[in-house]
């Protein structure tokens, strides 16, 4: 692996790690301070001192930008100088030759992505939680403005001062709010996202398995992820930021496994390049950017892998030189250490909040079928490597960092198999799934039967396997339709509202309109209903205050012929002290379902 090293990999930990450790000791001194009480924060009244963080996290994101644009900059100077490989007559037709000669090869999954994409987007909308606060900013100035920085955008992402770090979350919904408003093609990109997700997957798999796979890879490949829990949750709406991590981390250990597998600098720079902004997207991905390169140093200098060698082999500057690349993907942790340092622990330091959800930490611990199947094959894989009956592969070390991913989230949040936050980790799993079947049952069929019966097999083994999944628990079935449900409920409940408001004032009624706690909250949507008074009721001050109307921030008692609206608040309307038997109901969208309703007072 000597061949591998360069100096720009080399050169590049030197000048990260010595700038991130340098920044991490002044972090660490500033949060001494912070917490002494020295540094006159927490005297500040909390106007004062909010602004003060508003103004920190303003700057201190705006740097943490320009630097990543920077060094993304740099990295891709660098890919464009690292010498050219010999392109194969694939490469040189080009991308839409490339799509052209996908489709012929693979018929069926074109169908599949195709329907799948198509459901996708008639399924989508900005009725879907934090969708319908962002929303209200990209019509602000009707357009006109359009290129301008979204604030809400901003603020879920970069204005926490709760411990909470994922600043490029998001962020490409925001870019894309610049060009469109119609969330139908986000979801449209979203698709176009999936796909290639997908589609790296199964090729990640062929360089493992050195191109012996079958015809089915990738009809297999792509029944078995598209049809998750964890991927409706992701894909049928686009707030979760695990969507566009398993996208990066997909073109991360694509190019990785090239590089271990060709040692084309190239592809190794690239796997630098998304791997630098993995943990941007999610704190705890930072696991997924840096162990696949430590478990690769740690099991190379052992001599379970090819391709590298082992630490007694050769002389310690040959081993840096060897090992060049993944020692530069381990110095993003210091690199992400400190940019949490300062824009994260700081503020929320200064702010004397705990850590957003700390009440999670270690309180689910949920396993379906897959990630079970999960952990028992990395569990045979060590015992095999460490038996030296087989190398380590790019998969193995991809491995190691996703069983670290789920046990950072399982500590931090709790850890459910069906959840939207599992989706690296189930694709992880998918990939495990193909090896196995192209290493142990591909090839048996091949030998005792012909093409198309060992392809209806393999095919046949996959629909069972999602069909065991479907008579599981939170299944893909079941999250797909209560999003699509959820979304309808609530248009339907708001145009009903806009509909018997209009009737009550066209008949000359005083309307006053009542509504809670819920994503509705912060929403401008609210405010496009046609009444006299709109009326807040705060859950926790169990106030009513009149937010827009006549005596706009007054207090208000409810009196009969008011309107209760709860598109979404539900269960916690009687939770938190309102009594519904002085309410007669208007319109339920479900009966089986909490809210979605229009009440009218007695």
């Amino acid at each position: 692996m000597q061949g591998k090293g360069s100096q720009f990999a080399q050169r590049w930990s030197i000048w990260l790690s010595g700038a991130s450790g340098i920044t991490l000791i002044i972090g660490a001194v500033l949060a001494l301070w912070i917490q002494s009480g020295q540094s006159g924060i927490g005297i500040l009244e909390k106007e004062a001192r909010d602004s003060f963080l508003r103004q920190y996290n303003d700057i201190a994101h705006a740097g943490l930008i320009i630097i990543l644009i920077l060094l993304t900059g740099i990295l891709i100077r660098a890919i464009n100088n690292a010498p050219e490989e010999q392109a194969s007559g694939s490469n040189q037709s080009g991308w839409l030759a490339g799509i052209l000669d996908f489709i012929k090869r693979h018929p069926a999954v074109t169908i599949v992505f195709t329907a799948y994409t198509v459901v996708m987007v008639n399924e989508s909308s900005w009725f879907y939680k934090e969708i319908l606060t962002w929303y209200d900013d990209i019509y602000t100035d009707q357009l006109l403005n359009n290129f301008s920085l979204r604030q809400s955008f901003i603020r879920e992402t970069m204005g926490r001062n709760d411990f909470r770090f994922y600043p490029l979350s998001h962020q490409d919904l925001h870019i894309l709010s610049w060009f469109t408003p119609y969330t139908k093609i986000w979801s449209l990109i979203s698709a176009v996202e999936l796909i290639t997700t997908i589609i790296l997957g199964c090729r990640i798999v062929q360089i493992i398995n050195q191109k012996k796979t079958g015809s089915t890879l990738f009809l297999m490949g792509s029944l078995l992820f598209l049809f998750t829990s964890a991927t409706a949750f992701n894909y049928f709406q686009f707030i979760y930021s695990e969507r566009i991590l398993t996208f990066s981390l997909a073109l991360y250990i694509y190019h990785y496994a090239i590089y271990q597998f060709s040692g084309r600098e190239k592809n190794g720079l690239y796997a630098l390049l998304f791997a630098l902004l993995i943990p941007f997207f999610k704190d705890t991905a930072i696991l997924l950017a840096v162990i696949p390169a430590a478990s690769t140093i740690l099991l190379g200098s052992l001599g379970k892998m090819q391709n590298y060698p082992s630490w007694d082999s050769i002389k310690p500057a040959e081993w840096i030189k060897a090992y060049a690349l993944e020692i530069a993907l381990c110095s993003l942790a210091p690199f992400f250490l400190a940019s949490f340092m300062i824009l994260s622990a700081l503020p929320s330091l200064a702010a004397e909040v705990q850590r957003y959800d700390a009440h999670l930490g270690f309180s689910v611990f949920a396993l379906d079928i897959r990630l079970i199947f999960f952990i028992g094959f990395i569990a045979t894989r060590l015992w095999l490597i460490q038996r030296n009956r087989t190398d380590a592969t790019t998969l193995d070390v991809l491995n190691v960092a996703a069983l670290a991913y789920g046990f950072a989230l399982y500590a931090l949040v709790g850890l459910d198999g069906s959840n939207y936050m599992t989706l690296p980790i189930q694709f992880v799993a998918v990939l495990d799934i193909l090896l196995i079947w192209e290493t142990l049952a591909a090839p048996r069929l091949n030998q005792r039967l012909n093409k198309r019966q060992a392809q209806t097999i393999a095919i046949g083994a996959t629909l069972l396997l999602l069909t065991i999944e479907d008579r599981q628990a939170n299944t893909f079935q079941e999250r797909a339709s209560f999003i699509s449900w959820k979304q309808r409920s609530w248009q339907k409940t708001y145009n009903q509202a806009k509909k018997i408001a209009s009737e009550a004032r066209e008949r000359g009624e005083t309307v006053n309109l009542i509504y809670s706690k819920g994503w509705f909250k912060h929403s401008d949507q609210m405010r496009q209903l046609p009444y006299d008074r709109l009326v807040f009721y705060d859950l926790d001050t169990k106030q009513y205050t009149i937010k827009d109307g006549i005596n706009k921030g007054m207090n208000y008692t409810p009196a009969k012929g008011d309107y209760f609206i709860d598109i979404d608040t539900g269960y916690k309307l009687t939770q938190f002290g309102i009594n519904l038997s002085n309410y007669e109901v208007l319109y339920q969208e479900n009966k089986d379902f909490e809210y979605a309703r229009i009440f009218r007072h007695l």
